[in-house]
């Protein structure tokens, strides 16, 4: 289980690291830089290892770039020992980078080893004590290791370098929520937000906290700017509609899922969620199709097997009721 904390943890940042090579100019030398500086995984390592094989006519910068983004390519696709192996060749070439230990330190912990990603975050924060962002990076991992006092250290250190760092303010937000702390939860996600004016991630984090407190109002501001900000985000719709539905507005609520499993159609829970809605209604046939659809989509969900059951009852109940 702890395992799998680590490697959703480093997902979103692992090849974010190494594409600060990939996308820097290089000298090409013949065929093999296009492909070697692609978005897609398998031609850059393509790419790459046509570069590699005549590696000696290239520049150093070149050389570390040709297996730092292989990588990272080996990375995405979850080829963790392939990836290490080559952010070993690129560190042999530049020992003292703090980019590819940073690197290298997401994939140690995609593949599950904590220690060995700490020990190279630490490398890297030798090389640059001042890097908000690994030290954020730092922070996560010793979180999802349960070092909580060493991660809240580090989140501090990394806000103290750098303001406006939203990663850093969602992590020890999470921290705060962990200690049973909302109130300095809610705060710290309010400067992610501010930080990072593009995207919802913060605020559909912050939406869940007022969610938690039943602050449905707030919860639904939130998750409407999510909306606003990312409108094709099924998600933002869907946690909307928990928040309309918590607040007691059955039909604000059907009008967000709907919206949400048009966005995804496979969303089973989306579809559960709109059929707890109709409940609310007493509209039992309809909730009954979208619970039929979610154990169609997902038959292990424990959620929805209740509801079936529930809306089954209330449906024979209703058949054996003697006419009036």
């Amino acid at each position: 289980m702890q395992s799998n904390l680590f490697r959703g943890a480093a997902a979103c940042c692992a090849f974010s690291l190494v594409s600060i090579f990939a996308t820097a100019p290089a000298v090409a030398l013949g065929d093999g830089w296009p492909q070697c500086r692609s978005a897609d995984p398998d031609a850059r390592i393509a790419g790459c290892s046509k570069v590699i094989e005549r590696l000696a006519k290239e520049s150093q910068h070149n050389k570390v770039a040709a297996w730092l983004n292989r990588a990272g390519a080996f990375q995405a696709k979850g080829e963790y020992d392939k990836a290490l192996e080559d952010f070993g060749k690129a560190l042999a070439l530049d020992p003292k980078s703090a980019v590819i230990f940073a690197a290298r330190a997401a994939a140690w912990r995609a593949k599950g080893d904590p220690d060995k990603a700490i020990a190279d975050y630490d490398a890297a924060l030798a090389a640059q004590p001042k890097n908000a962002a690994v030290l954020a990076e730092r922070a996560s991992t010793k979180q999802a290791k349960g070092d909580l006092d060493g991660a809240m250290a580090d989140f501090d250190k990394a806000i103290e370098q750098d303001k406006r760092a939203a990663r850093a303010f969602a992590g020890r937000a999470a921290l705060w929520r962990t200690k049973g702390d909302a109130d300095k939860a809610l705060a710290d996600l309010g400067s992610a937000i501010a930080a990072d004016k593009g995207k919802a991630t913060y605020l559909l984090q912050r939406g869940a906290l007022y969610q938690g407190k039943s602050d449905w109002d707030h919860a639904i501001a939130d998750f409407t700017e999510a909306t606003k900000r990312e409108p094709k985000l099924a998600l933002a719709w869907n946690n909307r509609g928990l928040a309309q539905h918590g607040k007691g507005d059955f039909d604000a609520a059907i009008a967000d899922f709907t919206k949400a499993i048009a966005l995804d159609g496979k969303y089973a829970r989306a579809l559960l969620n709109r059929a707890n809605a109709l409940r609310g209604k007493k509209d039992y046939e309809k909730a009954k199709a979208d619970i039929d659809a979610a154990l169609a989509l997902e038959p292990g969900l424990a959620a929805a097997k209740k509801a079936q059951d529930d809306v089954a009852k209330v449906l024979a109940k209703r058949a054996s009721a003697p006419a009036q």
